[in-house]
């Protein structure tokens, strides 16, 4: 039974005052050139304490798994579809209409799709202010962030509305570099199964993912948008996994990011976390964001799959993490396919590997997850084949990830098939090059059902072709 002090709430539209319990967020922009639309409250997607009713889209934090480290306020986050503009954009103004009592909020997260097929960063509306955009564009993304009060209670959000504009000067808030941004940082190990990561992820025994304390990396349930490549030297492993979870210790420190750009802390240097900071040095009287003491300066969680498997790690120890994303190319989102069927969801997609000459390797760096699989070429086709489920006919894009090394084909054959099993192409790439990236294979009109990618064997002998993973987008 919900207590009658919970019915004491306040009407409000974020960023102004009360007028007779409902107000408009302003002033607005020129009508004539804002765009504007109010987001189903019924489509998005979230974790199972925020739910539908007749008066709203209702936050009830009634089993959220706590990190060892706590968090003083709770975060729901419910994620709209993506939306495609007539026009290019590159200021949000949000309006939220939404009952709460004190110590409750609601933040709107927006984000946009670069020409590359890459998402930007999530930016961050509160109180209702505007957001410009790290860059324009057509196809944007809403997000919103419901914090409980200290006794575990939501707010009710009735509305969603948003009004976008072209005001210009809307280019990239600093330079990206043309190599992903790499930080040394301590890593600490998440657990946590059966709990459930800020992007409603279940967490499974073995799991592989990562946390990073600001949700301005977090990519969708079961998404690559964000993507860091973490390496341990004690072991010499690697592995490159998505980051679905926020923490540890902060929830607004984007610390890769540089200080005109970072959410909080911004006197600290590009790359060091506030807990290191607080732990290491006594930065901000020694406490994080909440006002608690750090046990450690971790800067990263890592599942346990990733962490006991795939580094080999058996404590709590620094790392070599390169944050994928920052790169001038980006990170396109889609769904991958591993070369290993434990990082698979086989509802979506898996791998069949046929023959016995494929064999598991980790000689070469910069491959995706925790190995890839190779073979020697020769006048057999015995492929690996990337299965992929499409609930309905599209258009898709498929690239391919491989390690590069002199002993690779430079005409590694990937034959693309819709589920009809009509061959749409036969791509031979050149494995030499290119390595520990994502690489466009092509675009292609699928059909509904199990459609696939394989890459054979048939090419010129004496060399080896890579098979680790793919990306459909």
């Amino acid at each position: 039974m919900r207590s009658k002090s919970r019915s004491a709430v306040m009407m409000m539209m974020l960023g102004v005052a009360l007028t007779e319990g409902i107000a408009f967020a302003g002033p607005s922009p020129d009508e004539a050139s804002a765009l504007g639309w109010a987001e189903d409250l019924s489509t998005g997607e979230g974790t199972g304490e925020l739910v539908n009713t007749r008066e709203g889209l209702l936050y009830e934090p009634y089993a959220v798994m706590r990190r060892a480290e706590g968090q003083s306020r709770l975060t729901g986050l419910y994620t709209f579809p993506a939306r495609t503009l007539e026009r290019a954009v590159d200021t949000i103004r949000p309006r939220i209409e939404a009952q709460m009592a004190l110590g409750m909020g609601v933040e709107v997260d927006v984000r946009v799709r670069s020409d590359n097929g890459a998402w930007t960063e999530w930016r961050t509306s509160s109180a209702g202010e505007a957001v410009r955009l790290p860059r324009a564009g057509t196809e944007l993304q809403v997000r919103l962030a419901l914090l409980a009060d200290e006794h575990g209670r939501g707010p009710r959000v009735q509305a969603v509305r948003v009004e976008a504009t072209m005001e210009g000067s809307s280019a990239e808030e600093e330079p990206r570099p043309l190599a992903a941004l790499t930080y040394r940082i301590y890593a600490t190990r998440e657990g946590l199964v059966g709990g459930t990561t800020a992007n409603g992820h279940v967490i499974k025994s073995n799991d592989r993912f990562v946390a990073l304390p600001s949700r301005r990396a977090l990519a969708s349930n079961g998404g690559s948008e964000y993507q860091v490549r973490v390496c341990y030297a004690k072991t010499g492993k690697c592995t490159t996994t998505s980051v679905w979870d926020v923490g540890p210790w902060n929830t607004k420190d984007d610390y890769w990011n540089p200080s005109s750009v970072r959410e909080m802390w911004k006197t600290l240097p590009q790359g060091k976390p506030e807990s290191q900071a607080a732990y290491q040095e006594g930065f901000n009287g020694g406490l994080d964001q909440f006002g608690r003491r750090p046990a450690n300066p971790a800067g990263i969680d890592i599942a346990d799959g990733a962490f006991w498997t795939d580094l080999g790690m058996s404590n709590n120890d620094w790392v070599d993490v390169t944050y994928l994303w920052t790169s001038g190319g980006g990170t396109p989102t889609g769904l991958v396919i591993d070369n290993n069927n434990a990082n698979n969801d086989s509802t979506k997609g898996y791998i069949q590997i046929t023959g016995s000459k494929w064999a598991q390797s980790t000689n070469v760096a910069g491959y995706y997850g925790a190995n890839y699989l190779a073979a020697p070429t020769e006048a057999i086709s015995e492929p690996v084949t990337f299965w992929f489920y499409l609930p309905a006919a599209a258009t898709k894009t498929i690239d391919a990830w491989w390690t590069s090394a002199s002993d690779r084909s430079t005409t590694a054959p990937f034959i693309i098939w819709n589920a009809g099993g009509t061959q749409l192409a036969n791509v031979k790439v050149n494995q030499q090059l290119n390595g520990g990236r994502w690489n466009t294979l092509g675009t292609w009109n699928f059909t509904a059902g199990w459609n696939k990618v394989q890459l054979s064997r048939w090419t010129t002998a004496g060399s080896y072709v890579i098979a680790d993973a793919i990306q459909v987008r």
